[in-house]
């Protein structure tokens, strides 16, 4: 892939709000599943090479919570994730059952059940967004949910997309119900061909 020139401001707020398009029709999504309203709001847009995002964490070893899927359409392809670093994953469940997680790993099988409802409907309703934005109908695959090393999880995941991407669009999101908040973070990786088709679509410099 060819370096893409860093985006401009204007892009980068394009990008945020068609994150926070996304977000206001997850919020309706997830009041509809946990029969409560969770606040959604994007904190932080930003595009990095792959490689950089370990450093949001605590390095390739860093025990996380993913759910992930593959959006395609013509001349469009990449993976979506939404991604919650330990504790922050316990305390989403935590916030969105009002059940309280089991030991210091999410490997409970409804904790994982909650993260995989909740990362689908964030995923799909961003998805949807990047549809009508682009005018065109993108499919995804059913959504996969993971608790592993962030490394293994990335290696895993990319290899299909590993010899065609070198850039994530990241939006750092923060999930908020009464005076409890929980970070997490939305990845979209997307072909070369893809991010050129995104930037194509915002019409500004």
């Amino acid at each position: 892939m060819s370096p893409i020139k860093r985006p401009s401001y204007l892009r980068i707020d394009a990008l945020k709000e068609l994150g926070n398009i996304g977000s206001a029709h997850a919020i309706t999504g997830l009041a509809e599943l946990l029969k409560k309203r969770i606040d959604i709001s994007v904190t932080n847009v930003d595009i990095i090479p792959l490689q950089i995002i370990y450093t949001l964490f605590n390095g390739p070893e860093s025990m996380i919570s993913v759910v992930y899927l593959e959006g395609y359409s013509e001349n469009f392809r990449g993976m979506m994730f939404l991604l919650f670093p330990h504790p922050e994953a316990e305390k989403m469940v935590e916030m969105a059952s009002g059940r309280h997680v089991e030991g210091p790993n999410i490997t409970d099988e409804y904790a994982l059940s909650t993260l995989k409802e909740i990362g689908n409907i964030m995923c799909g309703c961003y998805l949807n967004t990047f549809s009508t934005f682009l005018g065109k109908k993108i499919m995804h695959s059913v959504p996969q949910v993971s608790y592993d090393m962030l490394g293994a999880v990335m290696d895993s995941i990319l290899v299909d997309l590993s010899l065609e991407s070198d850039y994530a669009i990241v939006l750092e999101t923060a999930f908020t119900l009464s005076q409890d908040e929980c970070k997490g973070f939305l990845f979209f990786i997307p072909t070369s061909d893809s991010i050129e088709t995104i930037f194509d679509a915002i019409k500004v410099d």
